[in-house]
């Protein structure tokens, strides 16, 4: 998708988009019916007559980077679905918006239709139409949007693809052939490194597959020379079937989901170096499948970790945290890390607490935590506080090992992050449960169906800050 900005409607064909909040709907001739146009962020009327499309951006007193985002991407994802090519939004009014409305482009413009024979055609061209006074700074802010729903796109390829095509090995050669494109330094510790580094939990998981686990690390080293690193971690379980403890029939085609937290630190790790953020940034990808068979790992097994810790497995579909454990104490051991964020679709326990509408959060450090909730709020996703009890901790005690990878069903996902508490040390850490977040079953908020790419524009604002 080529993105410009212009003063002036080019010649050709072009679908003119016009932003229109809630007051200025009242003003339009005819006025819509509330049900036909409720103006309300994302909503979209048609006027065939003017070649013009009306998108909704709510109370004019509300409006922000995300609205118009949303906005855009609704326009862009209906406008795909009708066979338009060329669109030119208005977007004088709302200029200081050009980095979200570019992502709303990007983003919206996305499906996935990688193994349909009969394809929709793509949006080609995006305008913005601004004063000519504002171009060199709206040219900014698009070609940084472009970039991060680029990456956020990225991200999106890389979760949606069938589990028989994405597995260890190949998701490990994705990032080697980004580290290519990119500058990037990529280390990939395939089983006989896993093995003697002692990498017990993700041995583990991925002892029941056929194709091995990888450990997978990305680096950018845009910061001081010895300056500790802002580390990454993405659960990157390729499928998950549950293992010995087997998931149910319905639904199991989702789990080709299960690693769209490493995905988003792919994605993330994409931009961090297109863009050049000036600080050094690790992104870890811990990737398995888990499957059940004569070799998997099975409840009232123990298993020592990297750490040393040593774990009761209670339920093999508890996995994410067995591989997130050693990414985590990697994070710390190996690359001296200053502050960790994971990304994980760990439980479903959390969908039940937040629904679709947020990703919970823990943490050991609160002023961590607060520039995560405030990098979350600037990219638009949606994160909500969640606790870390001392009762959770007791959740997971076991009596024939160290700790168990389950504390049953109660508090589901705050006893998980309580698992990975275990592992971080002293080292500031964030933990993202971002299960029901990361796709979505049909089209909504100017995304398509499928992987939302979640959590890539937070990571990026997050390292997009000075190194504390």
């Amino acid at each position: 998708m080529k993105l410009r900005a212009v003063a002036d409607l080019p010649a050709g064909a072009w679908k003119t988009v016009r932003l229109i909040t809630k007051e200025q709907r009242a003003r339009l001739v005819p006025e819509p019916s509330e049900g036909e146009f409720s103006a309300s962020v994302g909503s979209l009327l048609s006027d065939r007559s003017s070649a013009c499309l009306y998108v909704g951006i709510g109370s004019s007193g509300k409006v922000d980077a995300s609205a118009i985002r949303i906005a855009i991407g609704s326009a862009s994802l209906a406008s795909r679905k009708w066979g338009v090519t060329k669109m030119a939004f208005e977007l004088a009014e709302w200029s200081r918006y050009a980095e979200a409305a570019a992502e709303g482009a990007v983003l919206g413009g996305y499906r996935y239709e990688t193994f349909l024979s009969k394809k929709t055609r793509p949006v080609s061209e995006v305008c913005f139409l601004v004063s000519s006074k504002d171009i060199a700074s709206v040219r900014k802010g698009i070609e940084r949007g472009r970039i991060l729903g680029e990456a956020g796109n990225a991200a999106r390829d890389v979760a949606n693809t069938p589990g028989n095509l994405l597995f260890p090995e190949s998701l490990a050669d994705a990032a080697t052939a980004l580290a290519k494109k990119t500058g990037l330094r990529c280390t990939v510790l395939a089983e006989k490194d896993l093995k003697s580094g002692k990498f017990g939990g993700v041995l583990a998981v991925g002892g029941g597959s056929a194709r091995g686990p990888r450990m997978i690390a990305l680096e950018h080293r845009g910061g001081k020379k010895g300056e500790a690193p802002l580390v990454f971690v993405g659960k990157a379980i390729t499928f998950d079937s549950g293992g010995i403890s087997i998931k149910p029939a319905a639904g199991m085609e989702e789990m080709i989901y299960d690693m769209c937290g490493g995905a988003s630190v792919l994605g993330a790790m994409q931009a961090v170096a297109e863009l050049n953020v000036r600080r050094n940034v690790v992104g870890i990808l811990a990737s398995a499948e888990n499957m059940p068979s004569s070799t998997a790992y099975r409840p009232g097994d123990i298993v020592t970790m990297r750490s040393g810790v040593t774990v009761e497995v209670v339920n093999t579909d508890a996995e994410g945290r067995m591989v997130l454990a050693d990414a985590l104490h990697w994070a710390r051991d190996a690359y001296g890390a200053a502050r960790i964020i994971d990304l994980a679709t760990l439980t479903g326990a959390c969908g039940i607490a937040l629904g679709e509408a947020a990703a919970g959060m823990w943490s050991t450090d609160e002023a961590f935590q607060n520039r995560v909730s405030e990098a979350a709020k600037l990219s638009g996703e949606r994160v909500w506080p969640m606790p870390l009890f001392p009762e959770y901790s007791s959740q997971i005690k076991s009596k024939v090992a160290d700790i168990k990878n389950s504390g049953g069903r109660l508090a589901g996902a705050c006893t998980a992050a309580a698992f990975l508490k275990e592992f971080v040390g002293e080292t500031p850490w964030v933990h993202l449960d971002v299960a029901y977040t990361t796709h979505r079953s049909k089209d909504s908020q100017g995304l398509a169906l499928g992987a939302t790419g979640f959590g890539v524009r937070t990571l990026v604002e997050l390292a997009s800050e000075p190194a504390a």
